[in-house]
């Protein structure tokens, strides 16, 4: 066989693959959707049923008889001020471990790094016992606190990653232009890494959008987000598909279409950011 037919066999199959490989990620999707807009009786038969006559009946059943809109406030302050806040300690972290040298900066990226090695109920029954006794248990506060931490390791990661590829001669042309270091980071490093920033951000808030564990364990009414929330629609009487698929798509659609529109400065972060071999 020659170079040309073997070039062409092994691109056909990669695009084969690709293809094979997208229909399996987009099905639990379109399950989900399709799903959302059915009658119960539509959303049990099996095989799903192509053609059916869609309705809202689940949406509005979610939000008026479950109590969604509350979760999906509740999802939405944790989500947006735990990233926020953990990009504001996690990035000046970073800045600092790329630009100063101490004794143990070796040990403290590994012990940053090794908060998310174990398993997440090692700390969740330290956070319940303690939140319950000093009386947080069930609050945004409690989450918010929970996963700053949860995030903070992974910006100061990320972060470090991207600082890293910003030659150090840029610091020192501002401090020869008349900029101390806290301005020389605000007003030049950080313009650079504008892309490595949007990434991790939104990394970020995905991370805190989509937990799941700490949510359930830490939260029972007040302070529930929306993927804990989901777990409310199994009853005595079965499952609530229709209005489970439903809450799905609410929870799915923010945060897909913020990464659309985020998607360039998402490439060009984890672009700048990649390890270099």
């Amino acid at each position: 066989m020659s170079m040309k037919k073997t070039k062409f066999t092994i691109n056909t199959l990669v695009y084969v693959l690709m293809v094979l490989f997208f229909f399996i990620y987009i099905i639990p999707f379109w399950y989900i959707i399709t799903s959302s807009f059915k009658m119960d009786v539509d959303a049990y038969t099996m095989p799903p049923p192509l053609f059916f006559t869609p309705t809202l009946k689940n949406y509005v059943d979610a939000f008026t008889t479950r109590g969604i809109e509350v979760n999906f406030w509740n999802s939405t302050v944790i989500s947006v001020t735990s990233s926020l806040l953990a990009m504001v300690l996690g990035v000046p972290a970073a800045y600092a471990l790329t630009r100063y040298t101490f004794k143990g900066k070796s040990s403290v990226f590994t012990w940053i790094l090794s908060t998310r090695m174990a398993p997440p109920i090692l700390a969740a029954i330290p956070f319940f016992v303690i939140s319950r006794d000093i009386g947080i248990y069930d609050t945004r506060l409690l989450m918010i606190m929970v996963y700053i931490l949860l995030n903070l390791s992974w910006v100061v990661w990320m972060m470090t990653s991207n600082f890293g590829d910003i030659p150090t001669e840029i610091d020192e042309a501002s401090l020869v232009d008349g900029c101390n270091r806290p301005h020389a980071f605000a007003r030049v490093i950080l313009p650079i890494a504008k892309p490595g920033l949007a990434a991790t951000a939104v990394f970020a808030l995905i991370m805190a959008w989509n937990e799941y564990f700490f949510a359930l364990m830490l939260t029972s009414v007040n302070a529930k987000t929306m993927p804990a929330a989901i777990t409310s629609f199994q009853s005595v009487q079965g499952l609530l598909l229709g209005q489970m698929c439903a809450t799905g798509a609410v929870v799915t659609a923010p945060i897909l279409i913020f990464s659309i529109f985020m998607q360039r400065q998402l490439v060009r972060g984890l672009t700048m950011g990649a390890v270099k071999g």
